[in-house]
């Protein structure tokens, strides 16, 4: 049979450990959003990437390449849709440090704005799955020192769909601030209110900064 010091002392570790646990997340936060049926996001998604080719084709002309677009919308949660249209804003791209196949070869010229992705629409194609940003990548006429020529070949520009992923997160991961690994796929903005995440397989960070409707 076990010992009253030895049921005091298994009771007194658990409670120990129970509030160690606790203090890894907001209690009051969690359950202020599960209170919460429709959730606001502005979701800005920005893009940065060296490199980038800048002609609608496989010709070596290219760019340092950032590209800014903000989305709000509103999420019901216990459902997860969309509820109303969202609202998007592109902001315009820029282009830095252009340059041919090499650096030592004459470089080319781009004639007008290259964005990287300018959003048109927002659908869900199924109730409870991720969300897709619908839109186009606007590559403008450029010109570019073939195999590194002396002559500049005129390559004309082009639309060209892109769709991009996204999802809704959670905003408890707000109150679990303490328990996101550091170097994780997750980053918790520093005034707590808005959470930030690489996208797989591309170049693109999206910060949520959800709110209570």
């Amino acid at each position: 049979m076990k010992s009253a010091f030895t049921v005091a002392l298994a009771v007194a570790t658990v409670t120990v450990a129970a509030g160690a646990t606790a203090q890894l997340f907001d209690v009051a936060a969690m359950e202020k959003w599960d209170k919460v049926e429709i959730v606001h996001y502005e979701v800005v998604g920005e893009f940065r990437k060296k490199q980038v080719q800048i002609p609608p084709t496989d010709a070596d002309l290219y760019a340092d390449v950032t590209e800014r677009v903000v989305i709000n919308f509103d999420w019901n949660k216990r459902k997860k849709m969309l509820v109303g249209t969202p609202r998007i804003r592109n902001e315009p791209g820029t282009t830095a440090n252009i340059v041919g196949i090499d650096k030592k070869c004459r470089k080319g010229k781009i004639n007008g704005p290259y964005e990287h992705f300018d959003v048109d629409s927002v659908r869900q194609p199924k109730s409870g799955e991720h969300l897709e940003l619908v839109g186009r990548r606007i590559h403008p006429e450029t010109l570019v020192a073939e195999q590194c020529g002396s002559s500049l070949r005129l390559y004309k520009g082009a639309v060209k769909p892109v769709i991009e992923s996204i999802v809704a997160i959670d905003p408890n991961m707000l109150a679990m601030a303490k328990m996101m690994p550091p170097g994780g796929p997750f980053t918790l903005s520093a005034d707590g209110k808005s959470v930030s995440m690489k996208a797989q397989n591309s170049d693109w960070v999206w910060t949520y900064t959800p709110t209570a409707k």
